[in-house]
Order: structure tokens, then C-alpha cells, then sequence
């Protein structure tokens, strides 16, 4: 019940609670995931629908996002229903995260804590569904097509070479003002996160 609490209180205290069930990697704090998890919490209860997060490469970013993220909604947050949308510049990546948070909300760990079944006729790597209808997608930005999120997330829109190219940044933008907010379940309350390196 403690740890139930300290969790639902604390993004950061669930990063660091469940980052060995499914990182290998020893897990270092740093007060970087204290600032990130405050602002994931103000998104979480809707005092922010934007947020940029620019730190530097391997620093938790991606997991941060696209796997505690989500996986905090669903359990600690008490939001099963919460629809996450992860994408990226290119499939893999975006595939990469959903997995890692599959892999999470189906650990002894979490379902001790946060009994949450998943949706047996909706549990694929690229989409999965939970009991709730809460619902977790992977996919390239410009496939981004069919379904609406309550968070999009949008992880490295650029890769570091493509960042140079103005043609490239300039269909960032495009993709990022015109796009993303298309996809949203509603345009008022929904969030959009943009994950990157600066």
C-alpha cells in the first residue's frame, strides 16, 4: 500500500522503483528526472497541454517518455483509460519504447500493484489495448493516421544529421503545428510532448 502511494505521489519515485524490471543497466539519479517527472505530473493533471524536453543523448529521455510515462497513467496515476500515442522518426524507435512498456505492465511488479489486464484481441507490438480501453501506439510520424491520443509523443523528430537541413526542420515544424494536433482526442485537454536532443 506504501509503495502504491509513494508511486501515485511521485513520478520520479516510480521511474526509479521500476527501472530494473525492465532496464538492465544500473540506474543512476540525476536531478534532470526530477525536473522531467514534475513536469510529466503537470501534464498528468492537465496544467500543461505542451512540453519540450531537450536533454542531452543518454539521459533517460526516451524511456522516460514513451515507457514510465504511460505506464505511471495507467497504474499509479489511476488513468487506464489514458490513450498514449508514441512516434517517432522512424518506426523502430517508436516500436522500441511500446515494447519496453508492454514488457513493464505486464511485470510481477506492476500487476502486483496494478492489476491491469491487457485487451487479449489487441496486444501487438505496434498497438496494444488494456482492459480499460486505454491503449498504447507505436508508429513513424508519417503514418500517423487512424486514432486519436490523449498524449502524442514525439520522440527525436529529427535525427542529428537531418537537423542541419533547413527542408527537413521546416517539415518538423509543418508536421509539428499542423499534424500532431489533428490526432488529439481533444484539442483543449490533450498534450503533446516533443522529446529531443538540442
Amino acid at each position: 500500500e506504501a509503495e502504491r502511494e509513494l508511486c501515485r505521489r511521485s513520478f520520479s519515485h516510480f521511474i526509479r522503483r521500476a527501472w530494473p524490471h525492465i532496464i538492465p543497466d544500473r540506474y543512476i539519479h540525476g536531478w534532470h528526472v526530477d525536473a522531467i517527472a514534475e513536469h510529466f505530473e503537470a501534464l498528468a493533471d492537465q496544467q500543461l497541454t505542451r512540453l519540450l524536453v531537450n536533454v542531452p543523448p543518454g539521459t533517460s529521455k526516451s524511456t522516460i517518455t514513451g515507457v514510465m510515462y504511460p505506464a505511471w497513467l495507467w497504474g499509479a496515476k489511476g488513468q487506464p483509460q489514458h490513450k498514449y500515442i508514441g512516434a517517432a522518426h522512424e518506426q523502430g524507435l517508436a516500436v522500441r519504447d511500446a515494447r519496453l512498456m508492454r514488457e513493464l505492465v505486464n511485470s510481477p511488479w506492476y500487476q502486483t500493484l496494478w492489476p491491469i489486464k491487457m485487451a487479449g484481441d489487441q496486444n501487438e507490438k505496434l498497438y496494444f489495448e488494456n482492459e480499460k480501453r486505454g491503449f498504447r501506439q507505436a508508429c513513424a510520424v508519417a503514418s500517423m493516421t487512424g486514432r486519436r491520443g490523449h498524449t502524442i509523443a514525439w520522440d527525436d523528430p529529427l535525427s542529428p544529421e537531418k537537423g542541419h537541413s533547413p527542408a527537413h526542420r521546416e517539415t518538423a515544424i509543418r508536421v509539428l503545428s499542423e499534424t500532431l494536433p489533428t490526432r488529439l482526442s481533444d484539442p483543449e485537454k490533450s498534450a503533446i510532448v516533443v522529446v529531443m536532443q538540442r
